[in-house]
């Protein structure tokens, strides 16, 4: 009778225990994104349509590197891999101009319309 009641507590608590959600970042929209013009976008306008950079680097003739990212991970059952979506954006900025951007997307998970 005892094993029976360890096991089934042991079930009630793996049934019931789903990890946490875990988010780092804010999700980088489409539309946003779509209003980034190469050669035009001013850097301001980046900021404005984004929020403030994850990191700003440096780089070699002048320019620098605005990175946002954006995670999220969600455990659902204890016996399935958690669901996560990962975003990056990396934008290039050289006098105060967009010249170049690249936008990444990694997930595990249903791809909805406004991802692509």
């Amino acid at each position: 009778m005892k094993f029976a009641i360890l096991i089934s507590a042991l079930l009630l608590v793996f049934t019931f225990s789903c990890g946490p959600t875990i988010i780092e970042g804010k999700r980088i929209e489409f539309a946003k994104r779509s209003e980034v013009i190469k050669g035009q976008t001013k850097a301001a306008r980046v900021i404005e349509l984004f929020g403030k950079p994850a990191k700003i680097e440096k780089l070699p003739g002048g320019e620098e590197k605005y990175v946002y990212q954006y995670y999220k991970e969600e455990y659902t059952h204890w016996w399935t891999l958690p669901r996560f979506e990962r975003q990056r954006l990396e934008v290039f900025i050289k006098n105060g101009v967009v010249e170049d951007y690249r936008y990444s997307r990694e997930s595990r998970d249903v791809i909805t319309e406004e991802d692509k």
